[in-house]
């Protein structure tokens, strides 16, 4: 594996292994050893878009003043700097670690310019939430008689809050029962909500009615004025609004009235302006309605629109993530993982994917496409390794659009590959790049390393050498069994299919046949032409027949089916590759056809071909190319 790449991988561990989620998002810290990555960004040309004052902005969007030291830095390397800041919260340093680690050399200056501002939104609504739990908590806590400066305890979760609340409360009470259910077995955060929102209130007015009931006149009065002392306490602490003698000692009217200029929330407004507005006869009754009840179902309705707008926001994020995904048709996993969210439908679910479920399932597709596109030069759109005339192992690099052009020595030249007798090629040691993979003059199967820049280097033999593939008649490459490691499937020398295992690492062990009789096979290749995410073989049978095997996913391969009219007319063709040669995300088939032609035959994704265009300027330009991968 490249030191970049090693580098991106513990990056996003350490990311992935210590983000946990509570009532608020826990900011991600470094792996060991991470900090030395940042000199080595994934983008091959880092890339100097953003201005100073884009930077400025940026920065400041999280509260950072930027100084000459992140000036100088290019995009890549100012992304980076972000992440490491302490000021970042978890969203801005997910979400900057994502882009540090993509090959998008665009993405670095769309989350300077962009994308900083939506996570330090989403930081900054993490905050907003956390603040509003625990002036909840602050509230509740001055209803039912405890003490809403005790950090400690207002700091707790909810279900241990109302635990706190049920301990210290009076035995028997009203308030001790209420807290008591809401805490039982089998409930969860619906019931600790409605206790904190209306049942600790409900259930500490029936005590204090108790209390007020059984005392004398003089006790009666100092239990109703503690009562209403605690209730316009009590609205403020949810309020966020300053707890003061002044206001809390104040008249009903003038309470409401501080209330209603300064309080946030529009339902809160509102409420308190139809109190204040009330009738002269019915005053005195709305204002207390207010202040004991009113005011806090205002404030629940504020905060249920406020969360309704944020569930939204979230859902239409990972929406637009999961129908790019989907158009992309290499994107299984992230389409499927973002569903998820979105059926799942909570706030919780969806920030979760979006700060690291989404990296989780792009790591899968990326190990899932890196066993279909052989992709040698980093582009992302698949190139042909063949070994020429002279012995040597040269590289066409595909443009996207069905045609190829010269790409150079792949290995060093003078004739060093005339004697190999098969090679096949994917990502076989897990780094997403490209690998060649041979069978060599002595039979053994070799693996030759891609280094993303169109070459390959010795990777070392993936099976104990010996001579075992001596006399192999074809190998091909794809994940067979659905482990997202590429395995190799090779027609032995009875005829067989066999499937070797891959491990990620560049070994392979023995996986057994595949099923069917392949003797009479003149090529093979493996991709998913049908489009179920499952590798399957194709091949020129005996009678020169363009034959579709379906995989099953599992290392087996079902009944075969013509991808072309029968009769014969793949007879004369020399070689084929499959792969995604015009962009479609549809699996084609390239091949050298009996004139010594490239030409391309275009994929359905169903299961046929058509076309049979050039893909190089014909004459015979193929003729002597010995293997193609």
């Amino acid at each position: 594996m490249s030191t970049k790449r090693q580098a991106a991988h513990l990056l996003l561990a350490g990311l992935t292994a210590t983000t946990v989620w509570s009532t608020v998002l826990t900011a991600p810290v470094y792996a060991a050893g991470s900090t030395t990555a940042a000199a080595a960004s994934v983008v091959a040309d880092p890339t100097n878009l953003a201005t100073d004052e884009d930077k400025v902005k940026a920065a400041g969007a999280i509260g950072v003043n930027p100084g000459i030291d992140m000036f100088v830095l290019n995009d890549q390397a100012f992304v980076f700097a972000i992440y490491q800041r302490d000021e970042a919260g978890p969203a801005v340093k997910a979400e900057a670690l994502r882009v540090y680690l993509s090959s998008d050399s665009h993405a670095a200056y769309d989350f300077i310019v962009r994308g900083i501002f939506v996570a330090a939104g989403d930081d900054a609504q993490a905050k907003i939430a956390e603040t509003a739990a625990r002036a909840r908590r602050s509230s509740v806590a001055v209803t039912v008689g405890l003490d809403s400066s005790e950090i400690a305890l207002i700091e707790k979760n909810d279900r241990d809050f109302i635990f706190a609340v049920w301990q210290r409360v009076t035995a028997g009470s009203h308030v001790w029962t209420a807290a008591r259910d809401a805490i039982a077995d089998g409930t969860g955060q619906a019931e600790w909500d409605t206790f904190l929102n209306t049942g600790a209130a409900a259930a500490a007015d029936l005590d204090i009615r108790e209390a007020i009931a059984k005392a004398d006149a003089e006790q009666a009065a100092k239990l109703r004025a503690k009562q209403l002392a605690d209730a316009k306490t009590s609205l403020l602490q949810l309020l966020l609004l300053p707890v003061t003698d002044e206001e809390v000692n104040a008249p009903n009217r003038q309470y409401v009235l501080f209330v209603h200029n300064n309080a946030k929330g529009s339902e809160v407004s509102l409420a308190s302006q139809v109190a204040l507005n009330a009738p002269d006869d019915q005053l005195d009754k709305a204002l207390s309605d207010f202040i004991f009840t009113g005011g806090a179902a205002a404030n629940k309705r504020d905060e249920d629109a406020a969360a309704a707008k944020e569930l939204a926001g979230y859902k239409t994020r990972v929406t637009a993530i999961r129908d790019a995904a989907k158009a992309d048709a290499w994107q299984p996993n992230l389409a499927a993982a973002a569903d998820a969210a979105l059926n799942t439908g909570t706030v919780v679910s969806l920030q979760t994917f979006l700060l690291k479920g989404q990296d989780v399932a792009r790591q899968q597709d990326n190990e899932y496409a890196a066993t279909f596109v052989r992709d040698f030069n980093g582009d992302g759109k698949r190139d042909i390794a063949g070994i020429d005339a002279n012995g040597d192992l040269k590289v066409y690099v595909g443009d996207g659009a069905g045609k190829l052009a010269e790409g150079g020595a792949m290995w060093p030249v003078g004739g060093s590959w005339k004697n190999h007798k098969f090679i096949t090629s994917a990502d076989f040691n897990g780094d997403q790049k490209t690998d060649v993979v041979a069978i060599d003059a002595r039979g053994d199967l070799k693996l030759y390393t891609g280094n993303g820049a169109g070459k390959v280097a010795e990777g070392g033999a993936m099976w104990p050498t010996g001579g075992a593939f001596t006399n192999y008649k074809a190998i091909i490459a794809g994940d067979f069994n659905g482990d997202r490691k590429t395995d190799i499937a090779g027609i032995d020398a009875a005829g067989a299919m066999r499937l070797y295992l891959g491990d990620g690492a560049g070994k392979v062990t023995d996986g057994g046949t595949m099923g069917g009789s392949w003797g009479g096979f003149k090529a093979v290749v493996a991709g998913d032409f049908n489009g179920d995410r499952k590798t399957d073989i194709a091949g020129i049978d005996a009678n020169s027949d363009m034959k579709l095997y379906p995989g099953d996913g599992a290392g087996k391969i079902t009944a075969g089916t013509a991808m072309w009219a029968l009769g014969g007319k793949w007879a004369g063709f020399k070689a084929i590759v499959a792969g995604d040669f015009n962009g479609d995300k549809k699996t084609d088939i390239a091949g050298i056809d009996a004139n010594s032609d490239m030409r391309l035959y275009v994929g359905d994704g169903a299961g046929k071909l058509s076309g049979g265009t050039a893909m190089w300027a014909t004459g015979g330009k193929w003729a002597g190319f010995k293997r193609i991968g």
